[in-house]
């Protein structure tokens, strides 16, 4: 662009030189001068323009890429220490399978697109402690893909139902008091329509004044379609709860998933912060079961 740039800006000049040699400038060539420089202006602005506008789409790739490669090396390094304990409980000794890095590349360039059936590699499904009425087998190792390696191993406990526990945002909030307040929460809601989405936040749910939570956090949908919006690096909107509502991601006033106190009533909303589109068709929705989910060994 630059050496575009300077040639076309070198011909001018020359042009304008050899002119004034054969007679003074006219009006029309001081124009066409202005009219020239304008177009490689407007032309730099554009490229500009679209160039920042690819940048959260970029930043959102490069999330999921990393966590896929965390994800897939640390599964990797898991078999691999098995292998070696059972090759020394049998007296045994061999040269372990090894995953290259382009081995790893392949299998996470498959799984770019975000549908079910691309998600089925070889990875165990999570060990759930209770049954889930509202994700299968499958559904749960998708957003397994997803989480922050640290909770990988670990297995999944369900401390709030709204079957089990009614509907209250605060008995929500009291049963998530019975966890570290480090350890992640995994809210999954269905709603009347049977559209299935939630949240993943890096802290227990608890009341605040303000904010609070990591960039390990994202919102999602598993039904009608699988897809992710991790954060997006604008601001630091995770989660904020009271005793009326909680919220997750925000900007300019509205946020990306937000439930009321009785947990009937909820909204869902494009944010800055997960630059996420609404998790349901209507951004107004009537719950039907909410299951909240943490990670313990």
């Amino acid at each position: 662009m630059i050496r575009a740039l300077s040639t076309t800006t070198s011909n001018t000049s020359c042009t304008s030189s050899n002119e004034s040699q054969i007679s003074s400038p006219s009006s029309s060539s001081s124009r066409t001068r202005r009219f020239t420089l304008h177009s490689l202006a407007t032309r730099l602005s554009d490229s500009k323009k679209n160039f920042l506008e690819q940048i959260p789409h970029h930043q959102q790739q490069l999330t999921r890429f990393r966590k896929r490669a965390r994800s897939f090396l640390i599964s990797t390094l898991n078999d691999h220490s098995t292998h070696i304990r059972s090759s020394s409980s049998d007296g045994r000794h061999s040269t372990p399978g090894i995953i290259s890095v382009d081995e790893i590349y392949r299998r996470i360039g498959s799984t770019q697109v975000h549908h079910t059936h691309d998600y089925d590699i070889g990875i165990p499904a999570p060990k759930l402690l209770q049954p889930s009425t509202l994700i299968n087998e499958e559904q749960s190792k998708q957003i397994l893909l997803q989480l922050p390696a640290r909770v990988h191993a670990l297995n999944w406990y369900l401390i709030f139902s709204t079957e089990a526990h009614g509907y209250s945002l605060n008995q929500l909030y009291r049963r998530s008091l019975e966890v570290d307040h480090d350890t992640p929460s995994l809210i999954i809601i269905k709603d009347v329509e049977q559209n299935i989405f939630g949240a993943f936040t890096s802290h227990q749910l608890i009341v605040s004044e303000g904010f609070y939570g990591t960039g390990e956090s994202f919102l999602f949908t598993l039904h009608p379609e699988f897809r992710v919006f991790n954060w997006s690096g604008y601001n630091e909107f995770f989660v904020k709860g009271d005793l009326h509502s909680i919220g997750f991601g925000s900007g300019e006033g509205t946020y990306g998933l937000w439930l009321d106190a009785d947990l009937y009533h909820g909204r869902t909303c494009s944010t800055k912060t997960f630059n996420n589109e609404p998790l349901t068709t209507n951004e107004d929705f009537i719950i039907a079961s909410i299951e909240v989910w943490t990670f313990i060994d």
